[in-house]
């Protein structure tokens, strides 16, 4: 009997590791690599929130609701101009520009269609990433800092400083829900209130 509780008492002590042999929370940067391979498989998102973008002295406030599916991709402004809005419906071949009044414009990018139509110098195919906490793939990531579960908080890409101040859980992981991005011409601050997958 008492060999019996020795032997019982060893497996239980084996059994239990002390607290501080317990398992160790994962590189940041693995994390970090697993977060980059679930964003490449997220072909299709959407989110709402509001935005502010200033450019020189001028400054613009708005709601904004964007969606995403394979190539194709659809941003709404509403409330930037007195117009009421302006709506952004693209794809890899061409991008389209509607404003409230019904007239559209065209270009082959999002980024020559604002500079043309809006006088803005906004990076809206990089912004497709940066929204997502990820870099944009066809630029070099001149920096990066992670938090503890692997996240951006901040990027250095392209000229821009992206930081990313907050997020919110979604599907499982988590989407930025505050990001402010900086250019020496410009800057853009992001509000999201909620993050979707378009049906």
């Amino acid at each position: 009997m008492r060999y019996l509780l020795s032997l019982t008492l060893m497996v239980m002590l084996a059994g239990c590791a002390p607290l501080w042999q317990s398992k160790q929370a994962q590189d940041p940067e693995q994390l970090w690599q697993q977060r980059l391979s679930q964003q490449a498989k997220l072909d299709a998102w959407g989110f709402n929130g509001r935005t502010a973008i200033i450019q020189g002295r001028e400054g613009w406030n708005a709601g904004i609701q964007w969606q995403e599916q394979g190539q194709q991709f659809h941003i709404k402004l509403s409330g930037p101009f007195s117009q009421g809005g302006v709506e952004l419906d693209g794809n890899a071949q061409t991008v389209t520009l509607t404003l409230d009044d019904g007239e559209q414009l065209s270009a082959p990018t999002p980024e020559q269609l604002l500079a043309e139509a809006m006088g803005w110098l906004l990076p809206v195919s990089a912004l497709r990433d940066w929204v997502r906490g990820v870099p944009y793939a066809e630029f070099p990531v001149d920096s990066k800092q992670l938090d503890a579960q692997g996240r951006l908080t901040r990027l250095e890409q392209a000229g821009w400083q992206i930081e990313f101040l907050r997020y919110m859980p979604f599907r499982g992981s988590s989407m930025p829900e505050k990001v402010f991005m900086k250019h020496p011409e410009m800057s853009v601050r992001l509000i999201v209130s909620d993050w979707s997958i378009p049906k």
